[in-house]
């Protein structure tokens, strides 16, 4: 193949970059900037395109510049470039955790740069400007397709992270489909380990097109090992589950996402919870392709040998790329590095890397063979779904101590799929599989066990309740941009509030199944929501560590409190005079309503998931990862009892009205009643089919309704122990239900993103 004499003209080089060339000139050419400083600069200036790279690959033994070469440092210029192209940019939902009120060029926020000419003027000068109805605060990245910008939705109240495509490609067709393409392709999925896109539009003159999505604080994986490397066993098994379970759902619609890598991997802040982001190289497996036969997209380590060599990339590409990012979390180093990109893709097509628990010791040999399994060079070898890796990394995960439900992702189970092909061993080698399925509540079991009377025995099932009981009908609240962690009634009207993990509140109006008001509260998840009993007053706490107090008709806040770590559990007294908190350290927070201080505090072990306050305001009761139900002087915060035998996590716990009974329940099914004054199990109510997450009373006592990991809401009766009713309705999770006494309804909340309103009359009519 005779070599190029001459360096390249300026055409010669912008088709290079395109990719247009036929092979053998492209091979001629590359051959000549291969020894060429000049055209090596030339190229390296000029890359903003896209790059053949299978046709490097297809002839990588004839054709190697020597690894010094200034030939590589232009060849990855180009595929980054190409990524950028392709994947407007990785960090478009992520804030990053330094916030000023300067750009790093030193500009005020208010000082519109050429970029954000499309910006109409803001009436604040404290934002940049504006688009449309979003007030525009800061740039947060750039990528080649467009810019990334943090905004404030005066509709919606929130803060929100909007990717604008850059003007020069709106005329181009296929970047205007690209861009389209990322935000539909997100858009029709719906995971709390995927970023929400909630809208795809255009300025109201339509020539600029913009995404909008939520906004993430936090950091990328990618940060996060640069400072921390190798990542703890326990915590690759942790966010490898949270990763592989937002995949599945991406996967569960037929998506690709064809661009795995730890820039596209955020993580929260506050939580440690995993977003997946940029499906910018997303694609429904059946539509026409945007790029051209042969064309390489992707970034070269995380390729997968079939995305290396042209071929489509599918679902089995996606598990290779993310067995390359398990590896790297596991050893601190890729499992093909090489110095340049042709070695690169050389080792992912034709090496296998050492395993990781021979790396890194610390690694368990059961991690180590997911991962392997997962960088199979065939595709068939390869797990069959990155639905049975995330079964089975959370099944890891509960390896390392007990976890609450909350933490295993939301996985549905579509078939009874395993570890496939060579790698069918492992699913035998870990029998812990059963575990993780329990775990996540993916295990439906079709005999319903009955109850426990109070003398222990096991009570005799009659009659199987039906979980479409046509006795409780319900009212069906949708459309909530993610899981509904908490919801509570409004007293006095037809309404329900909301917490959402996106950080806001929804407020709903029943009859008319609408969203009246929608307001950010907390920076990340709200775990609770809670009305005061006597005053238009109600309370939320969140993983910011906030429990904040809000006016119920105006929706604006009247104070908060700080606590360290996270506040998941709250309640009023029943005088309406104090709110007590628990946090994810295990401290009690007593806090005054009216002047705001702090009256009391105390720590117990292990973290507290819930509290609340007896009838007559003299106990509080506690519960947590610690397995023991506490009772607590609510005047003095002196420990009066406490009540063991629970196996695992308590998740909940509350007060019968008349304060004689106290119920708790959490992991391991079993929903434990205690006597008060006595400190004596009085039963234990089985039949759930999966770990309970919520328990409040009926208002007259004489029956207990439970949430469940199930998505089932049951009803038992107290007097003899036996289940009255299970409610269905929920697609997965029901994370916890409240009582509307004066109306003999509940509400349950679901991580489906839906809330019911169960009517149940019917009971306090047989009262």
């Amino acid at each position: 193949m005779p070599v190029a004499t001459t360096c390249l003209t300026r055409d010669q080089i912008q088709s290079l970059i395109r990719g247009s060339l036929p092979p053998t000139e492209l091979q001629k050419l590359t051959e000549h900037i291969g020894s060429c400083s000049a055209c090596q600069q030339a190229l390296q200036m000029a890359a903003t395109g896209t790059l053949e790279i299978e046709s490097l690959v297809a002839n990588r033994m004839t054709m190697s510049p020597p690894n010094d070469s200034a030939y590589w440092p232009a060849i990855r210029s180009i595929a980054d470039a190409d990524r950028t192209a392709l994947t407007p940019d990785t960090s478009a939902s992520f804030q990053p955790e330094a916030t000023t009120a300067a750009d790093s060029d030193g500009t005020t926020p208010n000082a519109k740069k050429p970029e954000l000419s499309f910006l109409e003027p803001s009436d604040d000068p404290a934002y940049l400007g504006r688009l449309d109805h979003f007030q525009i605060a800061r740039v947060i990245g750039r990528g080649g397709m467009g810019i990334v910008l943090e905004a404030f939705d005066t509709h919606l109240q929130r803060s929100v992270a909007i990717k604008v495509l850059n003007p020069e490609f709106a005329k181009n067709d296929t970047a205007r489909q690209r861009f389209c393409r990322e935000g539909r392709a997100a858009a029709a999925i719906s995971h709390e380990h995927v970023v929400s896109m909630y809208q795809v539009a255009r300025e109201s003159d339509g020539k600029i097109a913009y995404l909008v999505m939520q906004l993430i604080d936090g950091e990328t994986l990618e940060s996060r090992m640069m400072r921390q490397s190798p990542l703890a066993a326990s915590e690759v098994a942790r966010m490898g589950m949270q990763i592989a379970a937002g995949l599945s759902a991406a996967h569960g619609r037929g998506m690709v996402h064809r661009d795995i890598k730890p820039a596209n991997v955020l993580i929260e802040k506050e939580t440690e919870r995993i977003k997946l982001t940029d499906f910018g190289l997303a694609r429904a497996a059946d539509d026409v392709k945007l790029t051209k036969t042969g064309m390489v997209t992707g970034t070269p380590l995380y390729m997968s040998p079939e995305q290396a060599m042209g071929s489509d990339a599918d679902e089995k590409s996606d598990l290779f790329s993310f067995g390359v990012v398990l590896y790297e979390m596991a050893t601190g180093k890729s499992p093909f590095q090489a110095p340049s990109i042709v070695g690169v893709m050389k080792k992912v097509m034709d090496e296998s890397p050492e395993p990781p628990h021979r790396v890194n010791s610390s690694i368990p040999r059961k991690l180590s063979d997911v991962i392997m399994a997962l960088l199979e060079k065939k595709p068939d070898d390869r797990p069959e779904s990155i639905h049975s890796v995330a079964t089975v990394l959370a099944g890891i995960v509960t390896e390392f101590g007990p976890i609450s439900p909350l933490q295993v992702p939301a996985i549905k189970a579509n078939d009874a799929k395993r570890l496939s092909g060579k790698h069918r061993t492992i699913a035998r080698r870990v029998s812990y599989i059963a575990v993780a399925i329990a775990a996540i509540g993916l295990i439906t079991l079709g005999a319903v066990l009955g109850g426990w009377i109070f003398t222990g025995e096991p009570a005799t099932a009659t009659n199987t309740p039906s979980t479409d009981d046509a006795r409780f009908p319900s009212v069906l609240l949708s459309g909530n941009p993610g899981t509904v962690l908490s919801v509570d009634f409004v007293p006095g009207k037809e309404q329900v509030a909301a917490a959402i993990e996106d950080g806001s509140i929804r407020i709903w109006d029943i009859q008319n199944q609408k969203v009246i008001k929608n307001f950010n509260a907390h920076r990340g998840l709200i775990w609770m929501v809670h009305y005061h009993p006597t005053r238009p007053i109600f309370a939320t706490s969140g993983d910011d560590g906030f429990v904040k107090l809000w006016d119920a008709n105006t929706y604006q806040m009247i104070r908060e409190w700080k606590a360290p770590n996270a506040v998941r559990g709250i309640a009023f007294s029943p005088d309406g005079s104090r709110i007590v908190a628990g946090d994810r350290e295990g401290t009690i927070h007593l806090y005054d309503i009216d002047s705001g201080e702090q009256v009391g505090s105390k720590t117990q072990s292990g973290a507290i998931f819930g509290v609340d306050y007896s009838s007559d305001g003299k106990w509080i009761a506690t519960v947590g990862t610690d397995k023991t139900v506490r009772v607590w002087d609510a005047s003095s915060l002196e420990e009066r009892q406490s009540f063991t035998g629970h196996k695992g996590p308590i998740y909940d716990v509350a007060f019968i009205p008349d304060g004689s009974l106290l119920a708790s329940a959490g992991w391991g099914k079993v929903i434990h009643l205690w006597n008060v004054d006595t400190g004596q199990e009085v039963a234990k109510l089985t039949g759930s089919q999966s770990d309970i997450l919520g328990v409040t009373f009926c208002n007259f006592g004489s029956h207990l309704i439970t949430s469940g990991q199930d998505g089932i809401t049951r009803i038992w009766d107290i007097s003899d122990g036996h289940e009255v009713a299970k409610l269905g309705g929920h697609e997965s999770s029901v994370h916890n239900v409240s009582l509307d006494s004066e109306n003999h309804r509940i509400a349950s909340s679901g991580r489906d993103g839906n809330i019911r309103i169960w009517d149940l009359s019917v009971l306090s009519e047989s009262k």
